[in-house]
């Protein structure tokens, strides 16, 4: 028998009441006179402790009355076998995450964390469905739950330790927010009843938790950390930064940027480019994170390794850096008017393309075949409209603006249709009504915040009701349904017509803030790219450097090689170095580095995550054990609740409270007739 409230049974030591009345006499019972002593004085006798117990069933009764109200109280039950109700409580699916991030490559971190790891898969019980997955900026999966059933019972644990033991950190980021949300999302397609996450990483500082707050986690899931920590823990870090491309910078200085731990023990560390003897002291307070301008490279040099000495940890002390390549880009233009008439489009087509030292932007009056863009606004003679057609072919775009009702010409002779006829619109202004956002020139304002175009006015435009022979597509339409802008395919290339002009009589349009971006989409769609990006982080994917055309090899640091199509990004940037991209007799270095974040090592509280809404778990062994003992507790509340044995003993407590009252009263009765006999 069980007790639901024990601590009740105390009231048992109140049977010693009635023991002790027992044992104590008060009074004298039997009282006899005698005549000499009348003349003196009563005097009681006092009460003296009885050698014996007096009337032994009704103190049996009083104290067998106490016994089962203390025992009634304390809830008595029944204990039965739960063990089928305890093995499928105790069923879970179990997934162990370990952090294969950059900083885990400390020293001693990688060992504690496979122990870990190894721990669990062999604590693991025959019901335990386990995986595990490894993250850095993306989970993976290592085992799956299918892996898992799928090994046999007594191979398991080895078979996924051989898994985990065949990888090794790697240079990417930390992602911690995408990696426990993804392991979550695991759970949802079972009913297991546990549900558990061992993760197992060093909780630094600059592992990103995007993700977390809002997450709706699954029933029963529960978080245990398990956080690794280093012997040592000053460390600093450092990422060249990207030169911007509008910036001049004084002889194309590089900026560089450093963190230092908030738990390092040092603050002193040297600058330097690797093979070069200048060496600049910098300092930088624990937690810190500064700009800094690094020592001029050598000579000539293209690409190169700063280097940052000072600290305890070296895997994060080398940034990579490609020398960034000028580029150039020739815009042909016809009829736009004077560079310095404010009244003419030239005016402000040429400030929508400023040139930076990185990218150099030419206005050809002739057209070329290095040119990569073509702004059209006035009648060509035949010999132009040839090469300009020509140069189309080729796979170039052009871009015609109908100044007038007298661009006509220009317009029927490059469609093929001479006897072509503009009209002027009549009426206030007009506003665009329609815009095809699919199309790449409007894709990057199909977005609310930027799809807005209704503040534009436009005072003039030129009217073409466009036959069914043209193949068009409408890009923009005014809201009196004639044509804004409109494009037709000429051989590979395309020809770009907008019926208003960006000037100041024509319309708003160049006033306006979706001036110039307009303008670099049709610019980048005809095949002109934008300064190209020579710094990259680990994970990154690199923009192919030839939009269309052949093939790029890639040379990965270590030697390997790789072939992907024009076009298609290069994604395989798991290590950091120089990178080199080549391609129609034409070479690009790029530099991959470590993130900045990663040098970040301090560790990180478990209350920012229990903050962020993950369901953690203190300490997995004791929360089992707490586990238990509560799921026993209910477990023993509803048997107590079934059998109520307490009715049963207060019952008997009445029943026993009225036999004593009878024998009380019985005893009571048989002494005045024993004094009267």
């Amino acid at each position: 028998m069980s007790f639901l409230s024990p601590w009740f049974l105390l009231g048992t030591l109140a049977v010693a009441g009635p023991i002790l009345f027992h044992l104590i006499r008060r009074a004298a019972r039997e009282r006899t006179s005698f005549s000499s002593l009348m003349f003196l004085s009563p005097t009681p006798p006092r009460a003296v402790r009885r050698s014996k117990l007096e009337h032994i069933w009704l103190l049996l009764l009083r104290c067998l009355c106490l016994l089962l109200l203390a025992a009634g109280f304390a809830r008595p039950f029944f204990a039965r076998d739960i063990s089928p109700l305890t093995a499928a409580a105790q069923e879970r699916r179990l997934i162990l995450l370990v952090d294969t991030s950059a900083s885990m490559r400390r020293e001693g971190l990688w060992e504690k964390a496979r122990a870990e790891a190894d721990r669990y898969l062999d604590e693991a019980a025959p019901s335990d469905q386990v995986a595990v997955l490894t993250f850095d900026l993306q989970p993976r999966t290592l085992v799956s739950f299918a892996d898992w059933s799928s090994w046999p019972q007594d191979q398991r644990a080895v078979l996924a330790r051989q898994r985990l033991a065949a990888i090794t950190p790697g240079w990417m980021g930390t992602h911690l927010g995408l990696a426990l949300t993804g392991a979550a999302e695991q759970f949802r397609e079972n009913s297991a009843s546990r549900r558990e996450i061992i993760l197992i990483t060093d909780l630094q500082e600059g592992a990103k938790l995007d993700g977390l707050q809002g997450c709706q986690w699954p029933p029963g899931t529960r978080v245990t950390v398990k956080r690794l920590s280093a012997k040592q823990q000053s460390n600093a870090g450092l990422e060249i930064l990207e030169q911007p491309a509008g910036a001049a910078g004084v002889d194309n200085e590089i900026r560089v940027r450093v963190s230092n731990s908030s738990d390092s023990r040092k603050e002193k560390f040297r600058l330097g480019w690797r093979g070069a003897g200048e060496r600049l002291e910098i300092y930088l307070t624990p937690g810190q994170i500064r700009t800094f301008t690094a020592p001029k490279p050598p000579a000539g040099m293209k690409s190169g390794a700063l280097e940052l000495s000072g600290d305890d940890l070296d895997y994060d002390n080398v940034s990579y850096y490609a020398t960034p390549e000028i580029q150039h880009v020739t815009i042909y233009c016809a009829g736009l008017g004077s560079a310095d008439d404010s009244a003419g489009m030239f005016y402000y087509l040429q400030r929508a393309f400023p040139s930076t030292p990185r990218w150099q932007v030419q206005f050809a009056p002739e057209l070329t075949e290095q040119a990569s863009f073509a702004v059209v606004a006035t009648n060509l003679g035949p010999e132009q409209i040839t090469a300009l057609r020509h140069w189309m072919e080729s796979g170039k775009s052009a871009l015609l603006v109908l100044a007038n009702s007298y661009a006509a010409a220009t317009l029927g002779n490059l469609l093929g249709l001479p006897e072509l006829r503009l009209t002027e619109s009549d009426g206030e202004f007009a506003l665009l009504g329609s815009i095809d956002f699919q199309h790449p020139i409007f894709k990057p304002f199909d977005d609310p915040r930027f799809s807005d175009f209704s503040p534009i006015h436009f005072w003039k435009h030129r009217r073409w009701e466009i036959p069914p022979a043209v193949q068009a597509r409408m890009l923009a339409k005014f809201d009196d349904d004639s044509p804004a802008l409109f494009q037709v395919d000429v051989g590979q290339g395309h020809l770009l017509v907008l019926t208003s002009g960006w000037n100041p009589t024509d319309s708003q349009l160049a006033v306006s803030s979706k001036f110039p971006p307009l303008l670099e989409t049709m610019l980048a769609w005809s095949g002109a790219s934008a300064p190209a990006r020579f710094q990259f982080r680990t994970g990154d994917a690199i923009p192919a450097p030839q939009p269309s055309g052949g093939s790029v090899k890639w040379l990965i640091p270590g030697g390997e090689t790789a072939m992907l199509p024009s076009g298609a990004a290069f994604v395989q940037t798991e290590k950091p170095g120089i990178y080199m991209a080549a391609w129609g007799g034409q070479e690009r270095l790029l530099a991959v580095n470590v993130p900045l974040e990663e040098s970040r090592t301090a560790p990180i509280s478990q209350d920012e995550l229990a903050r962020l809404g993950v369901p953690l778990e203190w300490d997995s062994a004791q929360a089992a054990v707490v586990a238990h003992v509560h799921q026993q507790r209910l477990q023993d509340a509803e048997l107590e609740n079934r059998q109520k044995l307490w009715r049963w003993l207060i019952v008997a407590a009445l029943a026993v409270t009225l036999g004593e009252i009878v024998l009380s009263g019985w005893l009571a009765r048989r002494v005045p007739a024993t004094r009267a006999t």
